[in-house]
């Protein structure tokens, strides 16, 4: 399960959706998570605006669970629909999660951190809710089945898409569903 990534906000188009989202994390007083990335912090995500234009926002990684102090990081691809607790925000506030690389740890508690030469783009949804006169929006991250780099590793990975199906993920439904299924494409992976 992808339990922490690296975001490194000074490269290529990080950089961009960084300054994009940044922007934005001002004007709410929160600041957003760089370079090693927790649960919890305030996390540059790629959604839909109005027009249906993909932009740069500001979620907090992790759903509110049902008991207090529960934070939920991840859901399973597999069952995200058959979840009701995820079904509603999966089929209509799907994200993206920008990333460096993300780190997966073996049995032995051995860190690995898991890369391309671009950028990484986990697949994931939002929700958004009304707190003490706030409103919060709350992210989670998607994960699948290990590829064969990530396998001898971890049995989870995140659920990555190609920068060029972003806007498809986040727009449209059957493409999401059917990406859900997808084979994950080979990382680099160096032991940290």
């Amino acid at each position: 399960m992808c339990g922490r990534y690296l975001f490194d906000p000074t490269t290529g188009a990080l950089s961009k959706y960084y300054q994009e989202a940044a922007a934005k994390a001002r004007k709410k007083q929160q600041t957003i998570a760089v370079n090693d990335v927790f649960p919890s912090n305030h996390v540059v995500t790629l959604g839909a605006n109005r027009q249906q234009e993909i932009v740069a926002g500001v979620t907090k990684w992790g759903l509110t669970g049902f008991k207090k102090g529960h934070l939920m990081i991840n859901a399973r691809a597999e069952t995200v629909e058959a979840k009701k607790t995820f079904q509603a925000a999966f089929q209509q506030y799907r994200c993206v999660f920008p990333m460096s690389g993300f780190y997966e740890w073996n049995h032995e508690k051995e860190k690995f951190y898991f890369s391309t030469e671009d950028p990484l783009y986990a697949a994931g949804f939002y929700r958004i809710f009304e707190s003490e006169g706030k409103v919060e929006t709350e992210s989670i991250i998607l994960t699948t089945e290990p590829n064969h780099t990530v396998a001898p590793i971890h049995d989870r990975m995140p659920l990555l898409i190609a920068g060029q199906d972003i806007p498809s993920w986040i727009t449209d439904l059957s493409f999401a569903r059917h990406i859900l299924q997808a084979k994950m494409p080979s990382l680099h992976a160096i032991k940290v």
